[in-house]
């Protein structure tokens, strides 16, 4: 048998090499299926995926600190982004002067106006909503919704209309069921139908991407 004989400097190479594809490999099987919430004015996530340099200059500029760097379990594309959680706290768009598209040094982060601004929609989860779940009386949601965007039914039982909805995470980060709450905030275009706890005007994956673009009130206007 012949004697494989490796330089020293061709076996660190060939380590080195090695750690960094299991490093990659790694990452990438951290592919999360769902989309991303990002910043208000950052929902082309094609464009802001290319622009965006992971520099962390919006989160450090968030009034509310809602905004966190994206971790390895939403794949390399995604990773060091910034991504919004409204776990932890809501975002205040139309009272910070949007504060992180400010900060961006590329303008990864656009500025449309307050009334066209649309981060997602959230969704009540019948089974966890103690409204829906248990009968008992709970509206917190509807009462620090600045839009406008849950009413009630006739049974006093929360509901969010699709078409008001502009995603601030309100309802989310306020639930009574935290920290696994009833309401949940999804991106654009994939917040589950009323079957999977949606409700109100709108609902629904297909309506929600056709009104993202729609004015809406601004909080200021509403209270």
């Amino acid at each position: 048998m012949r004697e494989l004989k490796i330089a020293r400097r061709d076996f660190l190479a060939l380590g080195i090499t090695g750690v960094a594809a299991l490093f990659a490999t790694g990452l990438i099987r951290y592919k999360s299926a769902a989309p991303l919430l990002r910043p208000p004015g950052a929902q082309d996530e094609d464009e802001f995926i290319a622009r965006c340099l992971r520099c962390q200059e919006c989160v450090r500029s968030c009034m509310t600190g809602c905004l966190e760097p994206a971790g390895k379990e939403f794949g390399t594309s995604k990773l060091w982004t910034p991504r919004f959680d409204p776990a932890l706290a809501k975002c205040e768009f139309a009272l910070c002067g949007r504060a992180c598209a400010r900060a961006c040094p590329v303008g990864a982060i656009q500025r449309p106006p307050d009334d066209q601004v649309r981060i997602g929609t959230a969704t009540v989860n019948r089974s966890k909503c103690i409204a829906w779940s248990q009968g008992k009386t709970c509206l917190v949601c509807l009462e620090r919704c600045a839009y406008q965007a849950i009413e009630s039914d006739s049974r006093g039982r929360p509901r969010v209309m699709a078409d008001k909805c502009v995603g601030c995470g309100a309802c989310q980060s306020t639930c009574v069921t935290n920290p696994d709450p009833a309401v949940l905030v999804y991106a654009l275009g994939t917040a589950p139908s009323q079957d999977g706890g949606g409700g109100g005007k709108g609902q629904g994956s297909g309506t929600t991407q056709q009104t993202q673009n729609q004015p809406i009130p601004s909080a200021a206007s509403l209270k």
